[in-house]
């Protein structure tokens, strides 16, 4: 049977915790997979998960399914649920919670995870949610980062809000590996775990996406019109990542301007959470 959630309040970080935190990966959207189209990247196929499995490592890990063309979520499950050896992996993910970013639309791409149903929905609607049954059964990786015992509130509200969302350069991976980096026992062993992750991930972002190709292909469809299209309602701090993102899709003349720019704002994007959030800077030092 699966535990009820607890009401009481949440210890602080230095306790060992009584819930487990994993990222989990699932396919991307539909109109993630239209630039993935568009690069001509191709991802392997997988082997299907037998989440009646009752054993841990039928969840193949991060690394061995590593790819930037995918969606990232973090999952919150309680650690005697997790380590049940009498209770399937469907059963273990049937009884956790989820909160991701949904790819909501912010005037730089009509993108969203493939569970959204539309990309206005709002981002608020996928923090602490279960998930049916054909969600989990998407999930194609996941991994264990550590274990906490913040709250779901606590969780809700750590970074949740006023996230700008850049499909690219800003997005559900960002935001997924920074809030497991702030609720879960903080070690040596998690930060490195995290900055490894962070990084083969912009490698593989450099491996599947190629700029000067992909650059030509969206001008000729007319993708930067669509964005063009909406410049005048974008909030103030969305335009710094606007400005990124045109330039990052355009031709290849400007290809390393585009690298220089896009770094610089996701720099400053770094530092804004890092007033919020002092414990990230160990995590974004060298990253």
């Amino acid at each position: 049977m699966v535990p009820e959630h607890p009401t009481n309040g949440a210890k602080s970080l230095g306790h060992e915790g009584r819930r487990v935190v994993l990222l989990i990966t699932t396919p991307v959207g539909e109109s993630f997979q239209s630039i993935a189209q568009i690069t001509g990247y191709q991802a392997p196929p997988a082997s299907p998960i037998d989440f009646t499995s009752y054993e841990n490592s039928a969840l193949p890990d991060l690394a061995s399914r590593l790819r930037f063309t995918t969606h990232y979520a973090l999952c919150v499950i309680h650690r005697e649920l997790w380590e049940s050896t009498s209770v399937s992996l469907l059963q273990k993910f049937r009884g956790a919670r989820f909160w991701d970013h949904p790819g909501d639309f912010t005037m730089m791409s009509p993108s969203r995870s493939s569970r959204s149903n539309s990309s206005m929905i709002p981002a608020s609607l996928n923090a602490c949610q279960p998930w049916s049954d054909g969600d989990i059964y998407n999930i194609d990786s996941g991994e264990v980062i550590g274990q906490t015992d913040i709250s779901d509130e606590e969780i809700t509200r750590a970074l949740r809000e006023d996230w700008t969302y850049m499909p690219i350069f800003w997005n559900c991976h960002d935001l997924a590996i920074r809030l497991a980096y702030i609720i879960v026992r903080p070690s040596t062993r998690v930060i490195r775990v995290l900055k490894r992750l962070m990084r083969s991930l912009r490698r593989a972002c450099n491996t599947e996406i190629k700029w000067v190709r992909t650059a030509g292909s969206v001008c000729i469809g007319g993708w930067g019109v669509g964005v063009l299209g909406g410049i005048a309602s974008v909030p103030p701090l969305a335009m710094a990542g606007l400005s990124v993102f045109m330039v990052g899709w355009s031709v290849g003349f400007f290809g390393g301007i585009a690298v220089n720019v896009k770094e610089n704002t996701r720099y400053k994007f770094m530092i804004k959470l890092e007033e919020k959030f002092p414990q990230l800077k160990s995590l974004h030092n060298g990253a």
